[in-house]
């Protein structure tokens, strides 16, 4: 009886997987491409149901912050009326999920450009030695911008995830930030080193802190997941009836963001 129900489970777990070999042949996928679709229409509005703010623009402060290591930055800085543009502008080019524990899954979301906006002030120095002097405008836009994830499901009651990879490019970066240095040759060479080496730079930062990073992502992942099942997040996504779009997350929220974009039909 126990080798019997080992051998459903195998040949369930293989028909899966082979059902979900194309990213256009899985219904999960194809939920989840039109649940994002669906979500990104409506973006611009707060989305009571998923506890989010508006997010395109995403509106930040104003707020304060301060950092002191003793060595490196002596800092104190403020930001107000935050404005980050393009976050809806995200396309999924590879999609590729699979529910069974162990196997890889991959998800590629980039954003052809995004940028900020806001009031700033910086005051401190960098290794006692460059004085910062911040107080004004900050612009900075991203182009071309990729994140690749991929992991593998641990467990599937509760959600767990493990082999978490992430993997981040940039097309091009360039910033502005009024009266950044006190001195303005230093200001001036500033800005011109990471305009013209700015994509170099961020590269080697991610490299170096790479692991760190995923490591607390993941766990932060898990602790959050940890209180879903997979068909809890299956359900969330398509709906709470399992029929058409996902109608109970984004009631009341009218996908009105993008009036020359189209809706994806719903199966």
């Amino acid at each position: 009886m126990q080798r019997a129900k080992l051998t459903s489970q195998v040949l369930l777990a293989t028909a899966i997987l082979y059902a979900c070999l194309s990213p256009a042949a899985c219904v999960y996928e194809a939920k989840i491409l039109a649940f994002l679709q669906e979500f990104r229409m409506r973006m611009c509005h707060p989305i009571p149901n998923l506890g989010l703010p508006a997010l395109d623009p995403l509106q930040l402060g104003p707020a304060e912050t301060e950092l002191n290591n003793k060595y490196l930055v002596d800092f104190t800085g403020s930001i107000d009326n935050f404005q980050l543009h393009g976050l809806s502008d995200f396309d999924v080019p590879a999609l590729s999920l699979s529910p069974v524990p162990g196997l890889k899954n991959t998800i590629n979301v980039t954003l052809p450009l995004t940028y900020f906006k806001s009031l700033y002030t910086a005051k401190g120095s960098l290794a006692y030695i460059l004085n910062l002097a911040g107080d004004g405008n900050a612009e900075t836009s991203i182009t071309n911008f990729s994140i690749l994830i991929s992991f593998r499901l641990r467990s599937v009651s509760p959600l767990a995830i493990s082999s978490l990879q992430i993997e981040l490019r940039l097309g091009g970066l360039w910033i502005n930030f009024d009266n950044l240095m006190e001195e303005d040759r230093i200001n001036d060479f500033i800005h011109a080193l990471v305009n013209e080496m700015g994509v170099e730079l961020l590269g080697d930062v991610w490299d170096y802190e790479q692991g760190t990073v995923v490591s607390k992502v993941q766990a932060a992942v898990n602790n959050f997941l940890g209180q879903y099942s997979l068909s809890d997040i299956i359900q969330i996504i398509i709906g709470g009836d399992g029929e058409g779009e996902s109608a109970p997350i984004f009631d009341g929220v009218e996908p009105d963001c993008k009036p020359d974009a189209t809706t994806t039909p719903q199966d």
